[in-house]
């Protein structure tokens, strides 16, 4: 680890600051636009019929007017094969972008943590805080298990059986299992799934290489952090200009370990980052992570920790971009290469998957 401590710092004109990001706005938009098509989804009529519907005991697929038989089995698994490998292409191009806008486990974690928020802003008495938040996320988990369910049993039939009771044992076990798993992940685990359960998050390093995003934060402009008085500029707009590599990454690391490093100096205001330490990076962090700290392998680049920043950089008067993402290659300034090795080897695949159903169909 680097022992000084005192400012090396890049020339203004050498060293411009990354665009400003809009704000991503539309992703609570996206989450209750898939939350709200899930629940849907068993309710969508075609031809005359549910228009998707596994129905295991007859032994019949349909999905939206295609009708899959046991026979048919190979389309089916071909279709999943070609989810899987669209995937890996996403991930490997976009990163995470399954995990932090897709994923059930975000979507249904948000909106718990949505109803316990709101329980606890707008219900004074603690103990009925907790009563309304539990009761909410009981009839939430209930209806979850229903929906999902009614993906393999029409729909119709399910809820009218909803009372008087007249569902059949398979039905009422898995409605209390995904509800009792709705109800437990996205209440009580949340990030634990993911660090600890998923299997995707554990391959997800292999499947990304030096041109995939990830969430990143630039401690050259950001160290050393700590707060200010308002009204100085930015690092540009005073003229401090970017830290030089080495000495951002020791700030960084001091933060991020105090106790194992040693407490940071004293800066004069005019010498600090446009980092002001207000910790809103980390209080919106659906895994509790501390993005200045470097990039996480948990970050599920959700993108809520740049939102919050850059809404902090704009009430500072501060260009926007202190955390944002880029991939490690971006970081360094290098050109970013599109065909890569993993991105062919995954395209590929995909491209003769797609051959394959061309030619069955």
């Amino acid at each position: 680890m680097p022992s000084r401590l005192h400012l090396h710092v890049v020339p203004p004109s050498a060293a411009p600051l990354p665009r400003p990001r809009a704000a991503l706005r539309w992703r609570a938009l996206l989450w209750s636009a898939l939350l709200a098509g899930f629940y849907l989804l068993p309710w969508l009529r075609w031809e005359g019929r549910q228009a998707l519907l596994l129905d295991l005991p007859n032994r019949r697929f349909d999905l939206f007017g295609l009708t899959l038989w046991p026979q048919d089995l190979g389309v089916l698994l071909g279709l999943l094969a070609v989810l899987a490998v669209g995937l890996m292409l996403l991930t490997n191009v976009a990163g995470r972008v399954w995990c932090g806008y897709g994923c059930p486990q975000t979507l249904w974690s948000g909106m718990f943590g949505w109803i316990e928020r709101s329980s606890a802003r707008h219900l004074r008495r603690p103990a009925l805080a907790r009563a309304v938040k539990h009761l909410a996320w009981a009839l939430l988990a209930l209806w979850t298990g229903v929906t999902f369910v009614g993906l393999f049993s029409p729909i119709h039939d399910l809820v009218a059986g909803l009372w008087p009771p007249a569902w059949r044992g398979w039905q009422t076990f898995w409605v209390m299992f995904y509800a009792l798993a709705t109800w437990g992940n996205a209440g009580f685990l949340r990030e634990q799934v993911c660090i600890d359960l998923c299997p995707y998050a554990r391959l997800c390093p292999s499947l990304c290489d030096a041109d995939t995003p990830q969430v990143h934060y630039d401690a050259r402009r950001g160290e050393p952090r700590g707060p200010r008085a308002p009204g100085q500029g930015g690092v540009i707009q005073r003229g401090r200009g970017l830290l030089d590599p080495v000495s951002a990454s020791d700030y960084a690391f001091r933060a991020a370990h105090p106790a194992l490093a040693g407490p940071m100096p004293n800066f004069p205001e005019d010498r600090l980052g446009d980092c002001v330490n207000c910790d809103a990076c980390v209080a919106v962090c659906p895994m509790a992570l501390d993005i200045r700290s470097g990039p996480h392998p948990d970050c599920i680049a959700c993108g809520a920790c740049v939102d919050a920043c850059d809404a902090q950089m704009r009430a500072w008067h501060f260009p926007t971009g202190l955390i944002r993402p880029a991939s490690p290659n971006g970081v360094q300034q290098h050109a970013r290469r599109w065909l890569r090795p993993r991105t062919l080897a995954a395209l590929g695949t995909l491209l003769v998957l797609l051959g394959i159903g061309v030619l069955r169909l």
